[in-house]
């Protein structure tokens, strides 16, 4: 069995997530349950796999592998509120479209659908499926898809970023709220599971063939005049419009002049009357045909009433759709990330007109926080320089990101405040001892009544050169991480030496016995 479950959720495996079950808080717009994550640092073996299943440690996988393949994917779905939340429509719409779907009850009492293929697959293709589900699903476009990146990438110094995990289920055996259902909402014991998530399997051609149909089904009904542009206006096309009215508009025009050329102001006013409830009067339509004869930005993605119909992996590959915007507006941002190092880093991702994810890291919280800086940031990774956003507009994003992000703690022992820590026993313990108090003066550690003494400035040259921290917030990290007192008055040959103090920092001690011989080996 722990084999089988292992096979099902083969990753990347350099490295996977941990989530610290122990350390949790409840983010009360959602009512839902946030850990605190982490990269492990090292790469995962089966013994991570089977403490996870028995409760000992909670992990996450990496779907994508090093070949840009994957052999499992998932839809995180996150509803607004998960008191609420109910699974039953999405059991049955599972059974509707015929999707090879495993349901999963994630640890916050969401759900995650679970594919499973036959063999690993490249994985722009499981991505690009997994997205084509999220319409029938009736699931926004943003909705979170793993794996999240197409391949991995590297950094500077050649090392692999892992990127995005995602906590596999039945933590401790499915003793916790991470467990599969049957389309009647039945719990699964793992064991069943692993024989759900078997017969789930599908393989790459059948795949591609549902792909295809889901596109064709949800696409019945809509305007034939949408069949080589955006197919969100051809969703809007279904039902005359209400709400949404100058949205739609500015988007049909923005269409209507890569389609129709110069004729583009006839088809926007023959628009008007076809697709709105309650269309503009002609002073209004006119006025709005004469501000978009200069030059217009593309097409607003992330606005109503398209941005939920978006089907941009579709989009793209028509003539007249996204791809062909001559100006890009201010992209979509997914997977916000705040990793905390002393200096908190921010890694996201930014969705491309084809559907590509292309991660951005920023390093500091002025940079984050500066639009321009985002952008030129953002430029030098995607090779595009999209339209900035209204001061408002760009804060108001800033705070939504923050808001729905994740905050990664780097791994234990790699943060400055840690390596201090390790610095400080190591000068403490391992570092030359002073035998009495006036050896301080000499750069030595003295050891009295459960304390440690020093000079600062001794322990600045136990650090050396590397350290490019001024020496005032290495003062500040010690006192705030390992409770450093400053300014002690140290009695030393009856004069007055302030020094630094310290609670005495112990080792484990092998007791030393020596060896009584009974008699001669000789």
């Amino acid at each position: 069995m722990d084999k089988e479950f292992i096979e099902l959720f083969k990753g990347y495996e350099g490295d996977f997530g941990m989530a610290d079950m122990s350390n949790t808080s409840l983010d009360t717009d959602k009512n839902k349950i946030k850990p605190n994550y982490e990269w492990a640092g090292r790469p995962v073996t089966n013994s991570d796999y089977l403490n996870h299943l028995q409760g000992k440690k909670s992990i996450g996988i990496q779907p994508c592998r090093v070949d840009k393949t994957a052999q499992f994917g998932c839809i995180d779905i996150d509803p607004p509120d998960y008191g609420t939340f109910k699974i039953e429509n999405y059991l049955a719409l599972f059974q509707q479209y015929k999707l090879p779907l495993v349901p999963i009850l994630s640890k916050s009492g969401g759900l995650h659908c679970y594919i499973f293929l036959k063999e690993a697959i490249p994985t722009v293709d499981l991505i690009e499926a997994l997205k084509a589900f999220l319409l029938p699903l009736g699931l926004k476009p943003t909705t979170e898809v793993f794996p999240k990146q197409k391949e991995l990438q590297k950094d500077d110094k050649g090392d692999i970023k892992p990127g995005n995990f995602i906590n596999l289920p039945y933590y401790d055996n499915g003793n916790s709220n991470r467990y599969a259902v049957d389309k009647n909402n039945s719990k699964l014991s793992v064991e069943a599971f692993i024989k759900f998530a078997n017969e789930s399997k599908i393989d790459k051609e059948t795949l591609d063939k549902l792909v295809e149909e889901t596109h064709s089904n949800i696409l019945v009904g809509t305007n034939k005049e949408f069949d080589d542009g955006p197919p969100c206006l051809a969703l809007c096309s279904k039902t005359k419009l209400d709400d949404g009215r100058d949205r739609f508009m500015y988007n049909y025009m923005v269409f209507a002049k890569k389609k129709y050329k110069d004729k583009w102001p006839d088809q926007v006013s023959a628009a008007n009357y076809s697709y709105l409830e309650s269309p503009w009067d002609k002073a209004k339509l006119d006025l709005k045909i004469k501000a978009w004869k200069g030059e217009t930005a593309g097409h607003t993605c992330y606005e109503d009433p398209i941005k939920d119909k978006c089907m941009r992996s579709l989009c793209y590959k028509r003539p007249f759709g996204v791809k062909s915007d001559s100006i890009s507006v201010f992209p979509e941002i997914q997977d916000f990330e705040m990793i905390t190092y002393a200096e908190p880093e921010y890694r996201f991702n930014v969705i491309m007109p084809n559907d590509d994810k292309i991660q951005v890291v920023i390093t500091n919280t002025k940079l984050m926080t500066t639009q321009k800086e985002v952008l030129n940031l953002v430029w030098q990774q995607t090779g595009v320089y999209f339209e900035p956003l209204k001061p408002k507009d760009f804060r108001a994003k800033l705070n939504e990101w923050r808001r729905n992000g994740q905050k990664i703690t780097p791994p234990k022992g790699t943060q400055i405040e840690d390596r201090l820590e390790e610095e400080l026993f190591q000068y403490c313990i391992n570092g030359p001892q002073a035998h009495q108090r006036s050896q301080i003066h000499n750069g030595s550690c003295y050891t009295e009544e459960g304390h440690h003494y020093f000079r600062f400035n001794s322990f600045i040259e136990h650090l050396g050169n590397g350290w490019k921290i001024p020496e005032e917030k290495i003062a500040q990290k010690l006192k705030d991480k390992c409770n450093v007192e400053f300014d002690h008055s140290l009695n030393v040959d009856g004069k007055t030496l302030k020094v630094c103090k310290v609670v005495q920092l112990h080792v484990d001690k092998i007791e030393y016995k020596p060896v009584v011989r009974k008699e001669s080996n000789y």
